[in-house]
């Protein structure tokens, strides 16, 4: 295996210095350049993945990351061109040009429709799908998830990306993500290049982004683009919009558990904007008047969270451009112990964590062929909780993450047949994973110094460049060759690099039919070792001298076809990954802390995983959606857990199957649904028990025994929402909607986690005398039944 990967990263690394896309560059005498930015015609927001596409020279292109686009063309004089511009969700826009000169053109687009139009999830615009050399690959707009229905009626934009196929989620209604048989930890979630440690609300029940702020995300599979690293499994991008350019407007909606308010304008007309979006919970409004009414042990725990997004921008002048934007979010629990709880009068505990990000960026357009982006980039994720024992004794814990990065991208656009894309990123990270103090609440000398005080922190630097290039070798083949190179150093000076060579292939067997395969390699120098349902109590650590980086090995091989007239698209995908270096907890290892002695409590193993996916989808006409099917296999094996053989990953869901569609009716009125079937997940349960009797006079200690590793399965999830939407136009600018969602509509009792009890059975021994004997019994809990919820949103 690791003779094939260095055969391998030596072949693509002389394969891409001898395809210098200089020696296969058009004459520039007779060459133009055309360039500039796509955007929206209404509030000049920029357009990412939008098509220019030249019919007459039948090439084309598509927007960057901000937007921007660039096209080298044969030169004349006297022949025209025309170009043609899409995007999905806006009207079709040509435009015929002279090509006698360089030109620099903003092109603008008009939407098809006002107000939370219709599903718009593509892997971007039909004909592109088949041209794009990118796999694993699904782009979601913002309007794409106000339809769907979600539990409590909140619109989540992770539990859409849970319905694409090989995309699976955590527990019962949580935003948690596994892609293609990894861990949660080995996915990197951005928000305007920030990283995003602990995407989750509410324990996991909802995502942190506020889908209004949203305008784009795009999440990789596979086949990653050589500008991302440090994650194994998957990359979510998301970016934030940039705020409406001409006019002042805002949007936002009430509904039953939060509302949300957003609002945008011009700073400088045409030439500056601004963003702001707030979300709240408020059941800690009523929770103090309810408990009240409540018995001493049956109060409610008092919580809330709440989040705010802002971005700002300013074009300084044609070629350059400055945007500033930031997102904070903090989740609050308080909890009051009764008498009947074990703890006195006066005891409580209190839970605080969330996200802090911070992005700086400068778009430079150096030439119509050279554009760049410098980034300045931080993000931060805390925890911390302490308990109050009788306004006596406390203990307090916490955790802070700290990332500091500096990010500089270029996009080179040499030919039509060459579109090369260079850059490094410096990070700095700062980490904490656990403090710990412990002491008495009272000022007393004495007793204070009985208060005790443990922590750990390391710092760490990652350096990585990377360049790719898009090959278009004829009309039929193109390539996409890339590598990164990263380095990632230790306070100790341990250092570790790696070469991530990428390569993909994409072969046009005619207009609707493409044939597609690539490779990937990932490193991971950040880890989560997952040890309860909370992940963000799970504390995040670097590599070290005692721990190795993750590493992961893709391959994949599929197929694209346009089908029933192009009105839908068909994807076909089958994978291969194998996972390096892979961490756990030795059987009976203490978990609380991390100290400089934790490499101790884990074991390093491997993993394996593959399966196929498919997925057909209808972006056009009254009714959308698309219907998803991942078959999977996931298989992890430490040498010492379950005797040495391979096991079931947590998450190995063999069938994974959703249906979403929507349809517009009459008179505003539109009709939405979505259903969930997937196999159960794996679990350890005791096949047995032994009774450890101890001290004489007291109970048995009862001691389960365990047979093989995730040996046994929780019963099958499945699920059917519903949603109806009526849309209300007035004659001025407000614009309004009502949303009524049901969750869970045969309310399905699913699986959340197993417990056991131990129950009481009276029967008639063979004397004939009454006796008891007691029952050690698996029991389930559920979470949701059948939820109805409705939500009012609005638009001026």
């Amino acid at each position: 295996m690791q003779q094939r990967q260095i055969t391998l990263i030596i072949s693509l690394f002389i394969i891409f210095l001898f395809c210098s896309p200089s020696t296969n560059a058009q004459n520039s005498s007779n060459a133009i350049t055309l360039s500039g930015y796509i955007k929206d015609q209404q509030s000049l927001e920029t357009l990412i993945g939008a098509n220019i596409y030249i019919k007459e020279l039948e090439t084309g292109a598509t927007t960057n990351l901000y937007g921007y686009y660039a096209l080298k063309i044969p030169a004349s004089s006297t022949d025209s061109l025309t170009l043609i511009i899409s995007y999905i969700g806006y009207q079709n826009l040509q435009k015929r040009i002279l090509p006698n000169k360089d030109q620099e053109l903003t092109l603008l687009l008009d939407a098809n429709s006002e107000l939370l139009q219709e599903i718009v999830v593509t892997e971007d615009a039909n004909r592109q799908l088949i041209d794009e050399v990118q796999m694993g690959k699904q782009k979601i707009t913002s309007k794409s998830i106000k339809t769907i229905p979600m539990v409590l009626g909140e619109t989540d934009l992770l539990k859409v990306v849970q319905l694409s196929a090989g995309v699976q989620g955590g527990s019962e209604g949580t935003s948690g993500i596994f892609v293609r048989g990894g861990g949660y930890d080995q996915n990197l979630i951005l928000l305007d290049e920030a990283t995003v440690y602990n995407p989750e609300h509410f324990f996991g029940f909802f995502s942190t982004f506020n889908s209004d702020i949203v305008k784009n995300l795009e999440i990789y599979k596979s086949d990653f683009p050589a500008r991302y690293g440090g994650r194994l499994s998957s990359v979510i991008d998301i970016q934030m919009r940039e705020g409406n350019m001409k006019k002042f407007e805002g949007q936002g909606g009430v509904g039953l558990i939060a509302s949300r308010l957003s609002l945008e304008g011009a700073i400088v007309k045409d030439k500056s904007s601004f963003v702001i979006s707030a979300r709240r919970t408020y059941a800690d409004l009523f929770i103090p008047a309810v408990n009240k009414q409540l018995p001493d042990d049956q109060q409610i725990p008092n919580y809330f969270f709440y989040d705010l997004n802002a971005k700002v921008n300013y074009i300084i002048g044609d070629k350059d451009r400055v945007y500033l934007s930031g997102y904070f979010g903090r989740d609050k629990l308080n909890v009051v112990f009764d008498e009947n709880s074990g703890a006195s009068a006066n005891s409580t505990y209190d839970l605080d964590w969330g996200n802090l990000t911070g992005t700086l960026r400068w778009n430079h357009i150096f030439g119509p062929r050279l554009f760049s982006n410098t980034s300045l980039i931080a993000s931060k994720f805390d925890y911390k909780d302490r308990f109050n024992f009788n306004d006596f004794f406390f203990f307090r814990s916490a955790a802070n993450t700290y990332t500091y990065s500096l990010k500089q991208d270029f996009d080179y656009y040499v030919s039509n047949k060459h579109h090369l894309q260079f850059g490094f990123q410096l990070t700095h990270n700062d980490i904490q994973p656990t403090e710990f103090s412990s002491g008495t609440v009272v000022e007393d000398e004495e007793l204070a110094t009985s208060s005790i005080s443990k922590e750990q922190k390391y710092d760490a630097e990652e350096i990585a460049v990377y360049a790719l290039d898009k090959w278009k070798l004829n009309s039929k083949l193109t390539a996409k060759i890339g590598l990164r190179y990263s380095t990632f150093i230790t306070e100790e000076r341990t250092s570790y690099s790696t070469f991530e060579p990428r390569l993909a292939l994409n072969y046009k067997l005619d207009e609707r039919t493409a044939i597609k395969s690539s490779y990937a390699r990932m490193a991971q120098y950040l880890h989560q070792v997952k040890f309860s349902h909370l992940s963000f109590l799970d504390p995040v650590f670097p590599s070290n001298k005692n721990i190795a980086p993750q590493l992961s090995d893709q391959i994949s091989v599929g197929w694209n076809r346009l089908v029933f007239n192009d009105k839908f698209s068909l994807t076909n995908e089958y994978y291969y990954k194998w996972l390096d270096n892979q961490l756990d907890y030795k059987n009976g290892a203490p978990f609380l802390f991390i100290d400089e002695n934790y490499h101790e409590r884990l074991t390093v193993g491997k993993g394996w995983t593959y399966g196929g996916e498919f997925q057909l989808q209808k972006t056009k006409g009254k009714t959308t959606g698309w219907l998803a099917y991942t078959l999977s296999w996931s298989k992890r094996q430490f040498d010492e857990l379950n005797n040495g053989e391979a096991f079931p990953f947590t998450y190995d869901r063999r069938h994974v199957i959703n249906v979403v569609a929507q349809h517009q009716l009459k008179n505003n009125w539109s009709l939405s649904a979505n259903f969930t079937y997937q196999t159960g997940v794996t679990y350890d349960l005791p096949v047995g028990r032994f009774f450890n009797y101890g001290i004489r006079g007291q109970d048995p200690e009862i001691i389960p025994i365990y047979e093989a590793k995730n040996a046994f399965r929780m019963a099958p999830y499945h699920r059917l929402d519903v949603g109806l939407i009526k849309k209300y136009q007035s004659k001025g600018r407000w614009k309004s909607e009502l949303v009524f969602n049901i969750y869970n509509l045969y309310s399905r009792r699913n699986p959340f986690f197993i417990y056991f009890d131990n129950e009481v059975e009276t029967f008639i021994d063979s004397s004939g005398n009454e006796a008891q004997r007691v029952k050690y019994v698996a029991k389930q809990t559920s979470l949701f039944p059948i939820i109805p919820s409705v939500t009012y949103n609005f638009k001026f």
